[in-house]
């Protein structure tokens, strides 16, 4: 009894667990790929020099956080801007098409990065009767990134179906949630600069804190509990004027948590796995546990603690998803960091 006791109650903890478990490994396999195919991509407008050290890597850092941050902002009290003007319809077909397209961009990328992977590398050999070895590669040309683009844009619009349209449980909701959150996690997580995601990430938990306190996500909270959000969705989205935005969240029956925190999560688990890469050349493999595993424990407490927090409160209780996991996992990326550059 006290085993089926005990195995009961694992089950339940990687249950609670599984989609931030999800999402994180989603993306790191993602992310660790990228290494493989040698991606060079940096989503910077500030890039320190090479010579500029510490400080100068994190004046740049800065710089893109404020440049990347104000969208968000700005999109968030457009949200309830939208939602007061009554044109809900609008911003239904804004939130459609852009992770559609956001989705099936991410998907592309990936794509085309395994097309150039397998092009330039010999994936498996043939013996000949003489036991001579030919090496096989797939031919590769650049005609084929449109393909990829189509490709990517119909998964994405079929990913984000659903999340949207009426016929699907709950489970593929969710499922389809973490698929499109690891896919943005992994992306920002390859293209940014440390510096930038650090920054990033903690400006990001403080807006959080006060857009769901203050700001637009309380406002529209309130809105949704006085009955001028509705709940239903139409088949394709095209015929109601009716938004939910419960749809945008993956629902664990007693909590829900939103697709912006499951995007966070995976970007900076799948960035503390992309970074360790740096030192396998110098110091082995097992730099990969030593960066990855406490970043994603930090990640974890801070999110059982929220889930703890939130399921304690009484009524209908909101918190901010992001700045417990966040600022506990980049203080402890930050302590690795520093430790593999000064006492390795």
């Amino acid at each position: 009894m006290a085993l089926l006791g005990f195995q009961a109650r694992a089950v339940a903890v990687f249950r609670f667990f599984s989609p931030v478990l999800a999402v994180i490994f989603l993306a790191s396999v993602l992310a660790f790929f990228a290494t493989l195919s040698q991606t060079q991509v940096e989503a910077a407008v500030f890039t320190p020099d090479e010579d500029s050290g510490a400080v100068g890597n994190a004046g740049a850092g800065l710089g893109n956080t404020l440049l990347f941050i104000l969208p968000a902002v700005l999109g968030s009290f457009g949200i309830v801007y939208i939602i007061r003007k009554g044109k809900r319809r609008l911003l239904k077909y804004i939130f459609r098409g852009a992770l559609t397209l956001t989705t099936g961009i991410i998907l592309a990328f990936f794509m085309f990065k395994l097309m150039e992977f397998m092009s330039e590398r010999a994936w498996y050999t043939l013996y000949s009767p003489e036991f001579h070895t030919t090496i096989y590669t797939i031919p590769f040309s650049e005609y084929d990134m449109l393909g990829f683009m189509l490709g990517g844009i119909l998964a994405g619009y079929a990913v984000t179906s659903m999340v949207f349209s009426m016929g699907f449980r709950r489970t593929d909701r969710n499922g389809a949630l973490i698929m499109i959150s690891s896919l943005m996690g992994a992306f920002m997580a390859v293209i940014l600069p440390t510096w930038t995601v650090v920054f990033l990430l903690l400006a990001l938990a403080v807006w959080d804190i006060y857009a769901v306190f203050h700001g637009p996500i309380k406002d529209m909270v309130e809105m949704e509990m006085s009955g001028n959000m509705m709940a239903r969705w139409d088949p394709l989205g095209d015929d109601s004027d009716q938004f939910p935005f419960e749809n945008m969240t993956y629902d664990a029956g007693s909590w829900q948590l939103g697709i912006g925190d499951l995007v966070f999560y995976s970007m900076l688990g799948a960035h503390s796995l992309f970074y360790s890469t740096t030192y396998i050349a110098d110091k082995g493999w097992w730099m990969l546990p030593f960066f990855f595993v406490p970043v994603v424990m930090a990640i974890l407490i801070g999110f059982a603690y929220t889930i703890y927090r939130l399921t304690k409160g009484s009524g209908t209780s909101i918190l901010p998803g992001l700045p417990i996991p966040m600022f506990l996992g980049v203080l402890v990326f930050g302590m690795m960091m520093a430790i593999a550059r000064w006492a390795l």
